[in-house]
């Protein structure tokens, strides 16, 4: 058994443990009407109690999973309490009328009062219930916060190994010496490289960066390996406007098409068609596919986009490949920058 299965099993033991314990201090007072009221006194106690520990849990548990603190904190509290008490107060309800009918129940109880002293209960039980969330994402929060601070220290160490391919600046500067002497194609080859290398370095501090941003510099990418691969490989990006707003970490759509070049044939006789689409909260790459046979590949660039934005995003990297395209999804995140 699992470290964490056999401390949650602990904890739902101790639950019913709770409610005799609270139940004990009370007994004392009923032992005098029988062993029998005693005993079914403790058994609603560990009853209640079990039943409002783990029905506040289990409503604590989806408004941190839909409605997290640091997101939308105002409905994450009022949705609790009006949760709780409904819960509750159901809960209480149902029990007693279940205790009425099969004559265990004390009918000369205030009712209000116990109302008001099991709401009170459920409110102290939900408390504790919202420390331990908190500090499980803080935990969470801050073991994320070491692990991304020590992949941006190793991100900048191995930047041009990770982001840019050394033999796509090799093949860039072969093609700038074909184009030395055709003068306005030699100069806007210089300027698009220039601007690419400019927005790499600019980048590699910032975690996100605007889809506008990305989509310019993609561009520049893509003239580049066209000024390489001439017909041969077909670029197409339909990106709406509306999507720019939207946020990505940097030069991901680059490693996306780079990783397409690197697998593919790419020739005369079989040209290489890649897409950039967004579509309803997602930016996808696809390209048609035609494996080079002597390429291994071990699917390290993939995990690193994955790992990038598994610190923004519970959504995942959508990898979806048939016998004829690959398509890589990556999430479009909504992060004020």
């Amino acid at each position: 058994m699992r470290r964490d299965q056999f401390n949650k099993l602990w904890y739902y033991l101790l639950i019913p443990v709770v409610g005799i314990a609270l139940a004990a201090i009370f007994i004392p007072e009923r032992t005098g009407q029988g062993e029998i009221s005693a005993f079914h006194y403790l058994l609603h106690a560990v009853v209640m109690t079990c039943g409002l520990w783990i029905g506040c849990m289990l409503i604590v548990g989806f408004l941190w999973n839909r409605f997290p603190w640091e997101q939308k904190p105002a409905r994450h509290l009022i949705l609790e309490i009006i949760l709780i008490l409904v819960y509750t107060n159901a809960f209480s309800y149902t029990l007693y009328k279940i205790e009425v009918r099969i004559g265990i129940a004390d009918i000369t109880e205030d009712l209000f009062l116990g109302a008001v002293i099991t709401n009170l209960i459920t409110l102290l039980i939900t408390a504790i219930h919202e420390a331990i969330e908190f500090y499980q994402q803080w935990k969470y929060n801050f073991s994320k916060s070491v692990k991304m601070e020590k992949d941006t220290i190793e991100a900048k160490y191995e930047m041009l190994k990770t982001q840019i391919n050394p033999h796509f600046l090799f093949n860039s500067l072969n093609s700038l010496t074909t184009l030395v002497e055709e003068n306005d194609a030699a100069v806007e080859y210089i300027q698009n490289l220039s601007e690419f290398l400019r927005y790499m370095l600019k980048s590699r501090d910032r975690q996100l960066v605007l889809v506008r941003e990305e989509i310019a510099i993609l561009n520049k990418y893509v003239d580049l390996q066209r000024s390489r691969f001439k017909a041969n490989l077909n670029i197409e990006i339909d990106v709406n406007e509306k999507f720019y707003h939207y946020s990505t970490p940097p030069l991901v759509l680059q490693m996306l098409i780079e990783n397409c070049i690197k697998h593919n044939i790419i020739s005369k006789e079989k040209p290489l068609h890649i897409s950039v689409r967004a579509e309803k909260g997602w930016l996808s790459v696809e390209n048609n596919l035609q494996k080079k046979n002597e390429i291994y590949s071990t699917g390290q660039g993939l995990r690193n986009i994955s790992e990038r934005y598994s610190f923004f995003t519970p959504q995942q990297v959508k990898i979806h490949e048939t016998n004829s395209t690959f398509k890589v999804s990556i999430p479009l995140l909504e992060v004020d920058l």
